[in-house]
């Protein structure tokens, strides 16, 4: 699952299909990648505690209260979610989401 930045994980929090849709590819061990405020979708699986996390820093604060444990690094990978905090950082988010699908 890709979730993107912009506008739109906000938006998809507002109907918690989205939010139960993450949660089982989460619970299923299936890649899951967000970039910037991407993970804002995942916040509503309740399934961030402990987990290393990255994303946009407006919504660092939202991971933490999640119970995740937020990085400033271009790509943090946690099982099987990778996470990166904005565009620049793509090369290093594409190059770990491929290693997770090669796997």
């Amino acid at each position: 699952m890709l979730i993107p930045s912009g506008f739109s994980p906000d938006l998809l929090r507002e109907d918690d299909r989205f939010g139960q849709f993450a949660k089982e590819f989460i619970q299923e061990g299936k890649p899951v990648f967000a970039i910037c405020h991407g993970p804002q979708v995942m916040i509503d699986t309740d399934l961030l505690k402990g987990v290393d996390i990255t994303g946009f820093k407006s919504i660092r604060n939202d991971l933490k209260n999640a119970g995740a444990n937020y990085k400033d690094e271009e790509v943090v990978v946690s099982n099987n979610i990778v996470t990166s905090r904005f565009p620049d950082d793509i090369p290093a988010f594409n190059l770990e989401a491929l290693k997770l699908l090669a796997k």
